[in-house]
């Protein structure tokens, strides 16, 4: 079987471009059987493939173009594929061969912000998404979460939606709390015990809540900082003033984006990892934290319950007072904090690419035998 792997949204620092990365590697190093073409948007994103010794082509073409929709069908269809996977949803709607496309969230349906606010844009998303989900020779959710949103939204797709879980990478992994420390504090500028948040900046991540709630914990006495790692998104300037508008601002760190042997270490020095969001695929870097042995608090919303299970504590990201508490009274407790860590390490164990890329390549088969 000949299969195309549309890898154009790789090197974005996105938790998509992880998926794409991880899964793709695992795919390929394990898979001896069939034949793949790997299809680039640029030749310096084709580095680490070239060890697979697999076609590459490179197309050229960014994500989200009207060149995805017009030119990428015919790219494709020199190749004579059997089967493309689309790791994301923008999909050519005029692309007519089998494919199979993974669908990590509907957060553009359920929060759109300014990215999809304009009529045309917003028309366009629905468009190209309804058209991967219901064209697609199977469907990839990336959680049962996601899977029962598909379902709800597009209806009729259950039989050919198949939840293949995310892992993480096996770099993070537990390393000595204080070397972890000694290795980024001088350069990010952290000099205290601190709670970590690690992901883009758009309003569906409830940024500005968590750092109120930060504020009102400093207020009642506790010594710590708030590090927040990842880019700002430049549609949503207001995120970092709300952030840093916040009494005790000065003790919110924002170091940017981070390198995977810091990202590793940065997990590792934590007191506390924070996922405060409103919607989630599936929390991958929750994921990641946990298999540093960081404990674990995150918002009480369904996708997140299945992947972290007992392996965290949760509150309600729409009640500032709640998660101040749960938060105050996790940092109180140590051994509750222990016992998270080690619940979530457990869980992590659960997860790992190598499955979700074997999962993957059996659903290829499954549809061209």
């Amino acid at each position: 079987m000949r299969i195309g792997l549309d890898l154009r949204m790789l090197g974005g620092g996105s938790g998509i471009s992880r998926y794409i990365f991880e899964l793709s590697q695992k795919i390929l190093e394990m898979d001896k059987k069939n034949e793949y073409v790997l299809f680039f948007r640029r030749a310096d994103e084709s580095a680490d493939y070239k060890k697979f010794n697999r076609k590459i082509v490179i197309t050229g073409i960014p994500h989200y173009s009207v060149a995805e929709q017009l030119r990428l069908p015919r790219v494709l269809n020199k190749e004579n594929l059997d089967l493309v996977h689309f790791p994301h949803f923008n999909v050519p709607i005029f692309y007519r061969k089998p494919f199979i496309v993974t669908i990590h969230d509907l957060t553009h349906s359920k929060f759109p912000g300014r990215k999809k606010s304009h009529f045309f844009h917003r028309l366009a998303y629905n468009f190209v998404l309804s058209n991967a989900i219901k064209s697609a020779k199977k469907i990839i959710a990336v959680s049962n979460g996601t899977k029962n949103e598909i379902q709800e939204v597009f209806g009729n797709v259950d039989d050919k939606t198949v939840t293949i879980y995310e892992g993480a990478n096996d770099s993070f992994r537990m390393m000595d709390k204080q070397e972890a420390f000694d290795q980024i504090a001088n350069r990010f500028g952290i000099s205290k015990p601190f709670i970590l948040y690690v992901g883009v900046w758009r309003r569906y991540k409830n940024l500005p809540m968590l750092a109120r709630a930060f504020s009102r914990m400093i207020d009642k006495g506790l010594d710590l900082q708030l590090v927040l790692a990842g880019e700002p998104d430049p549609f949503y300037p207001e995120i970092k003033q709300q952030i840093l508008s916040v009494n005790h601002s000065d003790h919110i760190v924002c170091p940017g984006r981070v390198s995977d042997s810091d990202m590793q270490a940065l997990y590792n020095a934590a007191t506390l990892f924070v996922l405060p969001s409103l919607s989630e695929g599936f929390g991958l870097t929750a994921l990641e934290a946990a298999s540093c042995g960081v404990p674990i608090v995150s918002s009480d919303i369904p996708t997140l319950r299945e992947i972290l299970g007992q392996g965290a504590e949760y509150f309600d990201p729409n009640n500032l007072e709640n998660m101040t508490d749960v938060l105050e009274n996790l940092l109180k407790n140590e051994k509750r904090l222990e016992e998270l860590a080690n619940l979530g390490l457990s869980r992590s164990k659960h997860f790992n690419w190598k499955m979700a890329a074997q999962e993957t390549i059996n659903l290829y088969g499954s549809v061209v035998g």
